[in-house]
């Protein structure tokens, strides 16, 4: 089944849900372009901190703002929990009930090992929901092993994607047809996808689609700082860097801040170099790609460059 049948959507392109970079304007308007918005758990946020309950509540706030600005179908992002990662477990059942509560119809699941999220998959797909899973560090077999529990299709990231890197430093062109030669679901990219080449590229290799976050964040709709999209627009990717945070590592511009060693351990240092634009104290995570964006753009521009990778 082709993607865009499975979601209803025009264009197969996913906005990936990124922490602190998301909210109901910027899933909006992907849906609206055609292509399929995706909410995080924090989506719309401005505080670090606030609880169980008053994050729960936001999110679904944000899922209702969502569908009074779109009539179209977007995703929410679902973090399975994680073995070692507390807060992945204490967050899991609140986040779900709202999914479902909200009568929510496509999922994007992530985790470090989906058997661990195995149970919280089987409710949603029970309440017909369609599952997309994303393994933080997806491999071939744990591939296979996602299409054998039931999910619609899967995102495979490379380790040039922004956010948190896969373990395994492989790429989107290696790792990419070595999966979709040997499943049957829909298989969508992730990792370096900025315009209409690298779409081609993924589409060449047997991706069904594409999931795009350090683009959609120099997009006039996405939250972040203005500061922030020019210093992704003017970056070169020579000038990124890999650092450790307390989650994992991640792939940084490299501030003077990062090079005089501080902001890694920081909490909320996405959230306060990125949503806040404070780049002495926080950082600006992305993709390898960040030196092929030259220019802030609208969503609708940056959707209708790759809908010309599907036609």
């Amino acid at each position: 089944m082709k993607l865009q049948s499975l979601l209803a959507i025009e264009t197969p392109v996913i906005q990936a849900s990124m922490v602190w970079l998301n909210s109901a304007e910027l899933a909006a308007a992907v849906s609206n372009a055609g292509g399929l918005g995706v909410l995080g758990p924090n989506a719309g946020r401005q505080v670090a901190n606030g609880g169980i309950v008053a994050t729960v509540e936001a999110f679904r706030q944000e899922i209702r703002k969502t569908r009074s600005l779109t009539d179209k179908p977007f995703a929410v992002n679902y973090l399975l929990p994680i073995e070692g990662v507390d807060i992945s477990f204490k967050y899991a059942e609140p986040l779900l009930e709202v999914i479902l509560q909200e009568k929510i119809n496509i999922v994007i699941t992530s985790g470090k090992d989906i058997t661990k999220g195995e149970a919280y998959i089987r409710r949603l797909k029970e309440a017909g929901v369609i599952v997309i899973h994303r393994e933080i560090s997806p491999t071939v077999e744990n591939s296979i092993m996602a299409e054998n529990i039931g999910v619609d299709a899967i995102i495979v990231t490379g380790h040039e994607a922004g956010g948190h890197l896969s373990e395994h430093r492989i790429s989107t062109l290696v790792l990419l047809p070595q999966v979709t030669d040997v499943v049957k679901i829909p298989v969508i990219a992730a990792g370096g996808i900025y315009n209409l080449k690298t779409a081609k590229a993924a589409m060449a290799m047997g991706a069904a689609g594409i999931y795009v976050g350090t683009r959609f964040i120099t997009t006039f709709e996405s939250p972040a700082s203005l500061n922030t999209k020019q210093a992704i627009v003017d970056v070169q990717s020579e000038e990124l860097v890999e650092i450790n945070t307390p989650a994992g590592d991640i792939r940084v511009i490299a501030t003077e801040s990062i090079r005089a060693g501080r902001g890694e351990s920081e909490v909320g240092i996405i959230k306060t170099g990125m949503l806040d634009g404070d780049h002495q104290y926080g950082v600006i995570t992305v993709s390898g790609a960040a030196g092929g964006i030259g220019k802030i753009s609208s969503v609708k521009e940056v959707v209708c460059e790759f809908s010309s990778a599907f036609h």
